[in-house]
């Protein structure tokens, strides 16, 4: 066993407060988000068929549906393609988009009470 293994931890300082509190945000943020989205898509009486009814609609349905899917897949393919510190960047997109998603439905429910 090395008794030096803890030396590299040395110069490692825990976060600010004002890190914690943009932590706590961030966390709060994403949690509304994932509420948000649970409870639109699961608290109406529509199931997958009505999806799947909605999206065929109508055409511009189908198109956005495709757009969306071929953004996921393009996005799935970058990340996985690009070096370490790229995707660590990259990789807050879905953070960000979470939080904004967050802020939506907070900005809904305080807006329309619902």
């Amino acid at each position: 066993m090395d008794p030096n293994r803890y030396s590299k931890n040395r110069t490692i300082r825990p976060d600010s407060p004002w890190q914690i509190v943009q932590a706590l945000f961030t966390l709060g943020l994403m949690v509304c988000g994932f509420i948000g989205i649970a409870v639109h898509v699961f608290g109406s009486d529509q199931g997958p068929i009505d999806w799947v009814q909605w999206v065929m609609a109508s055409t511009l349905n189908m198109i956005l549906t495709a757009v969306g899917l071929l953004a996921a897949f393009a996005f799935h393919r970058y990340i996985t393609h690009i070096s370490n510190q790229q995707r660590r960047s990259a990789s807050n997109l879905p953070v960000y988009a979470m939080m904004l998603v967050g802020a939506y439905f907070i900005y809904r429910l305080i807006s329309t009470g619902h």
